[in-house]
């Protein structure tokens, strides 16, 4: 955990192509998604599906570490990182191997499987992923990824490093991030594995799906338009983190109708282009100006530790009551904001929102 926290929890965006025909045929065949045949009367059908996805090798996926070159149909896919496998899985993809989530901050089952990776997994059926070793922001476990024998790792939320990457990259093909770590947003992962998997159109329309859910709730919740927030992450004591532009979170709750409020924003004392958050004292909480402040921990005693500091409750913003904050979330709900995917999207989208809505109701003029 320590590396994701020391390098940043988040994302950017993107959009998304698509192969033509292939959504059509698989509808056809009563199937979400996937490459199998109609039945024996529906040869030709199971044919043309079959060579719109050989149509799409190969692909070559240029990353910020290196080059992944896929000549074919990958069938052993592997994730590192901390969220890939969601975009894998709605896509109807099961990874071979994908990081473990064991830890109280998590709420994943006893195996250490995220809840929502899990419903995704009892639908689709198959042989069950290897866990590998970690979350997947620590160090790349290179032997247990070679055990597993993938044909493809598929890592672009992630903080895969240049000497991990050409490990890997022995192994099978890798696919790492598109410009920093820590930066692909549920989008581009979303993208990205359209493209490596030869499903560009299910890509995008899995993309538009989950974007007309959150503008049907941003609908529902008209406080939040054109309200200025801060996001405040309590890391440590005495001390707090404030989400930069680049922050995946900042930009889904811009998807929302928010703007994340810029003034704060001159305060980051390092201006690392690869931080996706910088740290503050709760000594400079007056420089939260925004319309709605959002504290998000997966400690909740940081969480209620820090609004009970002194200055940071005196500030306008908790007295006004226009303070949301996850410590009503469960477990895996809070640990999901942190991860915004396809998948966790849906999950949290309402609750988001609410809290959030009812403390922008509170804004004045």
């Amino acid at each position: 955990m320590a590396r994701i926290l020391g390098r940043g929890l988040s994302e950017r965006r993107s959009g998304g192509s698509g192969v033509r025909g292939m959504v059509a045929v698989l509808a056809a065949c009563g199937l979400a998604a996937g490459m199998a045949a109609c039945g024996s009367n529906d040869d030709k059908d199971s044919t043309e599906t079959s060579s719109a996805v050989d149509a799409a090798f190969p692909v070559t996926i240029t990353s910020a570490l290196g080059t992944a070159e896929i000549k074919d149909e990958p069938k052993r896919v592997a994730t590192w990182g901390w969220s890939n496998q969601d975009a894998l899985l709605a896509l109807d993809v099961v990874p071979v191997a994908m990081p473990t989530f064991s830890g109280p901050q998590y709420g994943a089952d006893a195996q250490g499987i995220l809840k929502w990776d899990a419903e995704a997994l009892d639908k689709l059926g198959g042989e069950q992923p290897t866990l590998l070793s970690g979350d997947g922001t620590g160090e790349a476990p290179v032997e247990q990824f070679a055990k597993a024998e993938p044909d493809l790792i598929f890592a672009p939320y992630s903080g895969l490093t240049q000497q991990e990457f050409d490990a890997l990259s022995k192994i099978a093909p890798v696919v790492s991030f598109p410009d920093e770590p820590w930066t692909a947003s549920w989008q581009d992962q979303v993208t990205i594995a359209g493209q490596a998997l030869g499903k560009q159109a299910e890509a995008s329309a899995l993309i538009d799906k989950t974007n007309a859910a959150i503008s049907a709730t941003a609908a529902k919740n008209p406080a939040l338009q054109g309200k200025t927030v801060t996001i405040a992450l309590p890391n440590s004591p005495s001390t707090f983190a404030v989400s930069k532009n680049a922050d995946v979170r900042v930009e889904f709750l811009e998807q929302l109708g928010l703007k994340n409020e810029q003034t704060i924003q001159q305060a980051d004392p390092a201006k690392d282009p690869e931080a996706v958050y910088f740290e503050l004292s709760t000594e400079q909480a007056p420089l939260i100006a925004s319309d709605v402040l959002f504290v998000v921990a997966y400690d909740k005693d940081s969480l209620n530790a820090f609004l009970a500091e002194p200055l940071v409750a005196a500030q306008p913003v908790i007295v006004d009551g226009r303070t949301a904050s996850t410590k009503d979330f469960s477990v895996d709900k809070n640990f999901a904001f942190g991860g915004l995917t396809v998948l966790t999207i849906p999950y949290i989208l309402d609750d988001v929102a609410t809290v959030l809505n009812t403390a922008a109701g509170n804004v004045k003029g």
